[in-house]
């Protein structure tokens, strides 16, 4: 299919701007995919979610001036009236260089290349090759390998290979998805992968109906555990029949672990008080739990296949170089027990002062060596070629501590206490096991149904994690909001010019969390403490080129004067912030979908904790996770 079909739909996405009006139009293209090149299938999907291979689509670290260099590529060598000032200027003002292109081709300031060429395919989009560049023998498959590119030369070369994809657009909008898929990894379109496999499923259903829920259901849970695109539309293929039940049930046979392709993991939530706990246990009828210490460092995926082979992945599946330090530290010390061939374990992986036990924070983590660090180990989802899913935690468990052999200090089990969730001292039992975790330097506990299958990819209510901010005495649910139990995970989109001593830098942002359903962030309160000068100092450096003049159009921030930020920047970076209380807001619209009246949620007292390097803006803290937890701990429906 040519590329020009694709990028077509992708427009027609954007103009209507609705969740059902997307799946239909996705859903419709992938239909006609299937029917003419099938085998362009998972490199439709990869675009349309804006990522180029399973792992995510990551070109975080290109210079403003290369990216206008790139826009303005997909220009006919004789438009000589346009320059890179006022690609730039338009990037400025609306915050997306797609726009840009767009204005730019509407007002006749630039043309598209001559269509001498045939026109681009999916494949063409992945497949072209530089034609004056000395390295087009090395990249077969350009845009893919743009992901790649790292070290010496790798901006130059992400370069070259974005000019030679650009410089064979035929039309608009093939020249503004590419630009914007490549100036900010994502088509803004508003879809996400959850939208994408629901127009995936629909495209295969045999009568085109959508209301088949349990195949796509089936579709959702099968990439939560293969979550690789190719392997997908290879296990779909593989089930195609004329009745639905059938269909879904062999994909969910299908669909199992496989070493090598990383889980999507599975989350827990938090609660604000043990009391909840048990509550919230009860409520589920789950009589036994495991409190689990919660330690403070990276949770990690490790795969060992059949041939001895390990991939390590992050916890939003990145896979972890073989020179990593992780990689290095789980190499060295992780071994297998007799018997066991192949296995996938989850645990995290901490920073230790190896001479006396103690278990560092995370920020040491990032500074520490191999030897520095201990894997702590607490589930088991693979062992020997057979999925462990759907085995309840206890059997689980079971295997994990069959599977692999500990070492003191380097590969350990977590630290866990079975306590009945049923009788009347369970509160008591719960405090004096997180009492115990925060006395050994952890952050809390996680307290899991002993009963619970793995979900992957779902957040759910049978894994419960309370901090040690819960001892504490200035934990308060007093004032007009609710008691924030835990960190939020949010996304800086905006910044004021500091005053005083503070002056010459940005002294506070403007923080949102991310929708999912509508790909917007929700802007959710304002910080301007618990920064060291020298942070502000670096954020105001970094953000200096990033700077726009208006807000673009994906944020969703009240128009009130009294929050207008002084400069607005794209998504990037996830910030770890502390916050005393959540509450209803006027000036936030965190949420504000989901609650009526008009309001929002915004967070009170927040306080910057640490950049989290290894989150990007899609993984912040969602405006769902907020409003349950608003709703449940006021009792509203």
């Amino acid at each position: 299919m040519q590329f020009r079909d694709l990028a077509a739909a992708f427009r027609r996405i954007q103009a209507n701007n609705s969740r059902d009006t997307s799946i239909t139009e996705l859903a419709a293209i992938l239909r006609r995919i299937r029917a003419t090149s099938p085998g362009q299938l998972p490199r439709a999907m990869y675009l349309a979610t804006s990522q180029l291979q399973y792992k995510g689509f990551i070109v975080t670290s290109w210079p403003q001036r290369m990216l206008v260099s790139s826009s303005v590529s997909v220009t006919n060598p004789s438009t000589k009236h346009v320059n890179q000032d006022e690609v730039f200027a338009l990037y400025k003002q609306t915050g997306d260089y797609g726009t840009a292109v767009d204005e730019l081709v509407a007002a006749a300031t630039i043309d598209l290349h001559e269509s001498s060429a045939p026109p681009m395919t999916i494949d063409t989009v992945f497949e072209c090759s530089p034609a004056a560049s000395p390295h087009s023998n090395a990249f077969p498959r350009q845009l893919e390998l743009i992901s790649q590119q790292v070290g010496k030369g790798s901006t130059t070369r992400k370069q070259e290979i974005a000019v030679a994809v650009l410089q064979q657009c035929r039309t608009v909008d093939e020249a503004a998805f590419l630009v914007r898929l490549l100036a900010h990894q994502n088509l803004r379109i508003g879809v996400g992968v959850k939208t994408a496999l629901a127009a995936l499923g629909i495209a295969y259903l045999p009568d085109g109906d959508e209301e088949a829920k349990t195949w796509l259901a089936a579709v959702a849970t099968a990439y939560s555990q293969r979550p690789i695109f190719e392997d997908l539309v290879a296990l779909i293929d593989g089930c195609a029949s004329d009745e639905v039940e059938a269909m879904a049930a062999c994909l969910l046979a299908r669909a199992t672990p496989k070493p090598g392709t990383p889980i999507q993991t599975m989350l827990g939530y938090p609660s604000p008080s043990l009391e909840e706990i048990v509550t919230r246990m009860a409520k589920l009828g789950v009589p036994r739990a495991a409190c689990e210490f919660k330690y403070d460092g990276a949770r990690l995926q490790i795969h060992v296949s059949d041939d001895g082979s390990l991939s390590i992945f992050s916890r939003n599946m990145e896979r972890i170089p073989d020179d990593h330090k992780y990689f290095e530290a789980i190499a060295r010390h992780m071994s297998l027990r007799p018997g066991v061939s192949s296995v996938i374990v989850e645990g995290e992986m901490v920073a230790m002062d190896k001479s006396s036990g103690k278990l560092l924070p995370f920020q040491t983590l990032q500074t520490k060596e191999e030897d520095g660090m201990c894997f702590f180990a607490f589930d088991c989802l693979l062992r020997n070629g057979h999925s462990l899913l759907q085995e309840p935690m206890e059997v689980r468990r079971q295997h994990l501590h069959d599977a692999i052999v500990p070492v003191a200090g380097d590969v350990e089990f977590v630290v866990a206490r079975d306590i009945d969730m049923t009788t009347a001292a369970a509160p008591t039992a719960l405090r004096e096991v997180l009492e115990e975790a925060i006395a050994a330097d952890c952050e809390g506990l996680m307290v899991k149904s002993l009963g619970e299958a793995y979900k992957a990819g779902a957040r759910t209510h049978t894994w419960l994690k309370v901090k040690g901010d819960y001892l504490a005495t200035d934990a308060t649910t007093g004032g007009s909001g609710i008691f924030l139990p835990d960190s939020v995970d949010l996304v800086p989109i905006a910044a004021y010019r500091g005053k005083g001593r503070r002056a010459n830098v940005f002294g506070s942002f403007l923080l949102a969390c991310f929708n999912p359903a509508t790909n917007a962030y929700e802007t959710v309160g304002k910080v301007g403490s618990g920064f060291k000068d020298t942070e502000l100092e670096e954020i105001s450096a970094r953000w200096a080129a990033l700077a726009l003049d208006t807000k673009p159009a994906e944020y969703v921030a009240s128009d009130l004067p009294s929050v207008q930020p002084d400069v607005w920047v794209p998504p990037g970076e996830v910030w770890e912030i502390r916050a005393a209380q959540l509450t209803r807001s006027s000036r936030y619209l965190a949420g504000v979908g989901g609650l009526g009246g008009g309001k929002g949620l915004g967070v009170r007292f927040p306080r910057f904790l640490r950049l989290r390097p290894d989150k990007g803006p899609t993984e912040a803290t969602s405006s769902d996770q907020l409003v349950e937890l608003y709703k449940e701990s006021t009792h509203e429906s």
